[in-house]
């Protein structure tokens, strides 16, 4: 573990309101560069604005969010997309620019932020493709693929580029059980090198035991609170 703090929950509290059906009472959690902090959801929890408010997008309506020691808040817009750009993230649902190829929609946070060749991304991208199981790097529009291919793409588009912080919603959710050794071992290089990752996802699957197992923190979310849990199943 890491002494640099990444991301940083300091006592937020957010009320429901559309798309998030939880509130968040007084939420405090550190994740340390190196760590994989799992939070684990009973299978009727859908919603939480947790990867949400890490990312910058939900603002608390008390407390405080920072992200490498910097409030979300106090940042100027070039700073919170600067900042984003350091983040990897996989959504609870599909996140996909429709009118763009599955490659393009990977590689797009890339190469809008960094100076990158497309080709050097695309080269990147194709390792990654095949570190997951697939055949290469998926070019076609969302719409033309299988829910398990879209899904370890956006695997590829959470790992590209080597982000300080990644998080995972449900990230197992539409792939097969052999996958998952896939994604954890993804999950492993990118702790070594010294990214944080939260993983956000039901107990009941995506698992948990091997999970847990892999994680220095957890945490169980229900009835609006965070408490920690003991890393055992």
């Amino acid at each position: 573990m890491g002494t640099e703090i990444i991301l940083q929950f300091d006592r937020v509290s957010l009320t429901p309101q559309p798309p998030y059906e939880h509130d968040l009472n007084e939420v405090s959690l550190a994740l340390h560069a190196g760590e994989l902090g799992v939070v684990r959801l009973s299978p009727e929890t859908k919603r939480v604005p947790l990867a949400d408010l890490a990312e910058g997008i939900a603002t608390p309506m008390d407390g405080r969010v920072l992200f490498l020691n910097k409030d979300w808040q106090e940042l100027r817009p070039d700073a919170v997309a600067a900042a984003r750009a350091r983040i990897g993230r996989v959504f609870e649902e599909h996140a996909w620019v429709s009118n763009l190829d599955i490659d393009e929609n990977i590689t797009l946070s890339q190469r809008h932020h960094t100076h990158r060749t497309v080709g050097e991304l695309d080269q990147e991208a194709e390792a990654l493709a095949r570190s997951f199981g697939l055949t290469g790097l998926p070019r076609a529009r969302p719409t033309m693929l299988k829910a398990s291919i879209l899904r370890k793409a956006q695997w590829l588009r959470a790992f590209l580029g080597a982000p300080s912080l990644i998080v995972l919603e449900h990230p197992l959710g539409s792939v097969h059980d052999v996958d998952a050794g896939r994604l954890l071992t993804a999950v492993h290089a990118a702790c070594t090198r010294g990214a944080a990752v939260l993983w956000i996802a039901e107990t009941s699957s995506d698992n948990s035991r091997a999970l847990v197992k892999h994680a220095a923190q957890v945490w169980t979310f229900a009835d609006g609170t965070l408490s920690r849990s003991p890393k055992e199943t």
